[in-house]
């Protein structure tokens, strides 16, 4: 027995099957063509629509996204230098307790992560320099390396805020049309169902809708794919 695709499925693939069986129903005509249209069409012009407005998002989004994407890089390449820095005027020793309250398990912490947080993490390194929580780092050299993420932080914070409302476009304009390949996948399903009562063979119905055979299981490592037969009495 054929199968619709799966709720699960790729947002594209579910709506590829649902162009496919309009076309294939269209060029039948009669109620294959009748029934495929009140199901699919509004459905199918809906994600046309949202398609439409996922380039529009996404082409306003590219220079911002980019400009952050260098900042957010430009940001990463000062930490790590920082954090060079104040190794070295502390003499490069090979462990040091101040130095790894700084940066804990390296300058990464500061680095990765979210890079709509990463201004307040940078800022929280400034604090901490300031703070003289090193003994051996200078003064006057903490408070230049305090004034350099400053003014890096600022810098990127303003491309996160520039940056946050075109990718949050983009991102509701992916979740719509994942939620109208949603209603596809039960429209598809809702179709065959109506063909079915219909008095449509199986056959016939998956000459229109795609078929998508679920993937079988596969058995365990080691695991016999069958039991084994009982062996005959003996006579």
């Amino acid at each position: 027995m054929g199968e619709t695709i799966r709720k699960g499925a790729a947002v594209e693939d579910i709506l590829a099957d649902g162009k496919t069986t309009l076309t294939k129903a269209q060029a039948r005509g009669g109620d294959w063509q009748t029934s495929a249209e009140a199901r699919l069409a509004p459905t199918l012009a809906l994600a046309t629509s949202i398609d439409t407005r996922i380039l529009a998002a996404t082409a306003a989004a590219a220079p911002a996204l980019a400009a952050l994407e260098a900042g957010n890089h430009s940001a990463d390449d000062l930490l790590g230098r920082i954090s060079d820095d104040v190794w070295n005027a502390i003499g490069r020793p090979a462990s040091d307790v101040a130095y790894d309250i700084l940066f804990p398990g390296g300058f990464a912490y500061y680095a990765e992560g979210d890079v709509a947080e990463q201004p307040d993490r940078m800022d929280m390194l400034a604090e901490l320099l300031l703070s003289s929580v090193h003994p051996r780092l200078a003064a006057e050299r903490a408070a230049a390396l305090a004034a350099e993420l400053n003014a890096s932080s600022v810098a990127l914070r303003a491309l996160v805020d520039a940056a946050r409302p075109l990718r949050a476009r983009v991102e509701l304009a992916n979740k719509m049309k994942t939620a109208v390949a949603h209603a596809a996948q039960i429209a598809l399903s809702n179709l065959k169902r109506a063909w079915k009562a219909d008095g449509k063979s199986e056959a016939d119905i998956h000459s229109v809708i795609p078929d998508r055979p679920r993937p079988r299981k596969t058995a365990a490592p080691g695991a016999p794919l069958v039991a084994s037969p009982s062996a005959p009495a003996s006579t």
